[in-house]
């Protein structure tokens, strides 16, 4: 089951993909082409390394499993990884005795 998280990063690397375009057809956000530009620039690649389909739906394709993928790690990374004063915690301590 996908959570509310990696709903997010899908629907960001959507976003993501459908900006990344803007630089390729227009002048506007050049200087950024190479950081923006990622699911376009690997859309056009597979296109033609495939001779098919359409890089435009590739990139969709590929910015979608992108931001699925770092949401998943930036998921596990808060959940797994426990950096010790870096989230501070205010719950109580439950000591678990015999009552």
């Amino acid at each position: 089951m996908i959570s509310r998280n990696q709903l997010r990063g899908i629907t960001f690397g959507v976003i993501w993909c459908l900006i990344s375009w803007i630089p390729y057809y227009t002048d506007y956000l050049s200087i950024f082409r190479p950081i923006i530009g990622i699911p376009a620039y690997l859309g056009l690649n597979l296109e033609l390394l495939l001779n098919k389909g359409d890089s435009f739906a590739y990139s969709i394709l590929i910015g979608a499993g992108i931001g699925f993928v770092i949401s998943s790690l930036v998921g596990f990374a808060k959940d797994g990884i426990k950096i010790i004063g870096l989230f501070p915690r205010n719950r109580k301590k439950l000591y678990k005795r015999g009552i």
